[in-house]
């Protein structure tokens, strides 16, 4: 009679381990930190500390105002307990700090909608990965927008899809921050654009993203 393997169970001590897509979809995961695949080789980190969370919470706060003052654009939104992002070509699975699904928006091989926007926050240790790596990935995966929070610089990058690049504008502490997808997420002018997203204009000083008070 044939018995039936254990599931993989992983750690921090796993990190840097070789796996495969299917391999990594099947884990499981002890508790307490934040798994991604990257390019076949697993990735285990600490749950981000109490500043990193705050600025993430802001975006969230952000999120939900916009979608309670704009009703019919959000589908819903959330974090790496809601998104995990499988790019089967790139052997990668990531968990972005936030991810925004748009009403409308087509649905993946699972039947789940595909999320238009997705948000890291940088940290002193994940500096390369937001910045480079996830760049790829996610132009890969198919995002229309991603956004790169970074409280050690009080900068955001917005990494807005053109065909099959990105086009990239930096913003600093006290200017005004153009969106071409949603969220605008603050006092807008909303425009129709093509397909399923608009195009935004707002302003709102990028400092106070980063405050982790």
């Amino acid at each position: 009679m044939a018995t039936v393997a254990p599931p993989l169970r992983i750690g921090p001590a796993d990190h840097g381990r070789m796996m495969t897509l299917e391999e990594f979809r099947e884990a499981e995961e002890l508790d307490g930190y934040r798994y991604e695949l990257a390019r076949g080789v697993l990735e285990v980190t600490e749950v981000p500390y109490d500043p990193h969370g705050v600025v993430v919470a802001n975006l969230y706060d952000v999120i939900s105002r916009y979608r309670r003052d704009h009703p019919g654009v959000i589908l819903r939104y959330g974090g790496g307990n809601e998104f995990r992002f499988w790019l089967p070509r790139m052997i990668s699975g990531r968990n972005p700090d936030l991810g925004v699904v748009l009403r409308g928006a087509p649905k993946d091989w699972r039947g789940r909608r595909i999320p238009a926007l997705a948000a890291e926050v940088v940290s002193r240790g994940s500096i390369r990965r937001d910045y480079e790596t996830k760049r790829e990935e996610y132009l890969g995966y198919g995002l229309l927008e991603y956004w790169i929070v970074d409280p050690l610089k009080h900068q955001l990058t917005v990494l807005t899809r053109r065909g099959d690049a990105w086009n990239e504008s930096v913003f600093r502490a006290e200017q005004v921050i153009v969106s071409l997808r949603p969220p605008d997420l603050w006092d807008s002018v909303v425009e129709p654009s093509s397909g399923f997203g608009l195009r935004r204009r707002a302003s709102r000083q990028v400092a106070g993203w980063c405050q982790d008070r």
